[in-house]
């Protein structure tokens, strides 16, 4: 028997042999993509990285309203913001897991109560870290739900939302 898949008719082989055509990329091709890329990127980075900004202030806003919570318990406990009435001054210290956000990890802002009275008080949550050039700066709330910024020109519904 004559092996028919070897050889044509004509005696030429149709096994795959090396083509003839240039594969790859060029280096114009290769510089054109790497053009797109770099203008892609330049155009979505800043979109990134206040989407992700956008995202920590949203976390310190939540520990903001936890710790409103806590100040809100301790006043039912006992009537007053600034101790209790057998150490009155002695405003009472944030749970541990309120003091950093986020908690155990790389801090992006320390929360603290400023100016603790008998009747009214002020949480602060302060950027520090990745988030310390924060165009919104420190995020503030108080016994009345007001919610605040401190060192920004920005409203606090554009920072708050």
């Amino acid at each position: 028997m004559h092996d028919v898949c070897a050889f044509s008719v004509r005696g030429e082989s149709h096994r795959p042999g090396p083509r003839n055509a240039a594969t790859g990329f060029s280096l114009i091709e290769l510089m054109v993509v790497l053009a797109i890329m770099g203008i892609v990127s330049a155009l979505a980075y800043p979109s990134y990285r206040q989407h992700v900004q956008r995202g920590h202030r949203a976390e310190a806003a939540a520990a903001l309203l936890e710790a409103q919570h806590f100040m809100a318990r301790y006043y039912s406990a006992y009537g007053r913001y600034d101790g209790s009435a057998d150490a009155p001054g002695q405003p009472p210290e944030l749970p541990l897991r309120l003091q950093g956000i986020p908690a155990g990890t790389e801090l992006r802002y320390l929360l603290r109560l400023e100016a603790a009275t008998v009747n009214s008080y002020e949480l602060q949550a302060e950027p520090v870290g990745a988030m310390a050039g924060d165009k919104c700066a420190s995020l503030t709330l108080n016994q009345a739900g007001l919610k605040g910024l401190l060192g920004s020109d920005l409203s606090a519904a554009d920072c708050w939302r």
